[in-house]
């Protein structure tokens, strides 16, 4: 993974996948309009001022999670990356990691996310089958284009993301292979305070926290 993928990549297209949702599901609905239709708020929300005022950024941050929660289906974003381990965890072992999960990744890309400098989002196609479907997009920043697919489910009658994809990079795969090295050997109860080992560290850290963040270890 080069420097540009690790700085710009998945901080940004973890942004985009948090928010590029953010407006009410429609009756009909389909999920390139559904992604469509966040666009315009997550550029309006990107192109604040106050995202980069260090007074105002906690409080960005609580916002951002709170509209990402309800267009993100995160419980789903952690069975998909714990695996097959996932069905012999507990209701509570698997809501705790769920949360520890969230602010791992709100800690890893949330607060780095950068101001809006005038990418454009070119929508290419949808794949729709039957329960699941895919929009294919490409974010173009100056003379980089990117192409970022994500990955949608019905859940209770409207589609909500699961999963995020750039240049062939799963954010679900990437941490699927770093929890299995864990369950692997060890216990979910060792994953999750492995998670918040982490937070903690990434918390200590600041905006001191290595480039390289999106890791476990």
């Amino acid at each position: 993974m080069d420097m540009f993928f690790k700085k710009v990549f998945f901080p940004a297209a973890f942004a985009f996948f948090c928010l590029i949702c953010a407006a009410p599901a429609l009756a009909g609905q389909t999920p390139m309009e559904r992604v469509k239709e966040g666009a315009d708020k997550l550029i309006k929300i990107l192109s604040d001022p106050a995202m980069t005022d260090p007074a105002h950024h906690d409080a960005a941050i609580k916002e951002l999670r709170a509209t990402a929660e309800e267009y993100i289906d995160f419980r789903l974003v952690t069975m998909y990356s714990v695996g097959r381990p996932w069905l012999k965890m507990s209701k509570q072992m698997q809501s705790d990691l769920t949360e520890a999960f969230i602010q791992l990744l709100e800690r890893t890309y949330l607060k780095r996310i950068p101001a809006y400098e005038g990418q454009g989002v070119k929508y290419l196609k949808e794949d729709v089958q039957g329960k699941k479907a895919k929009v294919f997009t490409e974010i173009v920043d100056k003379d980089k284009k990117i192409v970022v697919e994500f990955r949608l489910k019905i859940v209770q009658d409207q589609w909500m993301i699961y999963d995020v994809v750039g240049e062939g990079v799963s954010l679900v795969a990437n941490y699927r292979s770093q929890f299995s090295q864990v369950l692997g050997d060890g216990t979910a109860e060792e994953l999750l305070q492995l998670i918040r080992k982490r937070i903690k560290k990434l918390d200590e850290q600041g905006d001191d926290a290595e480039d390289d963040a999106q890791g476990i270890e």
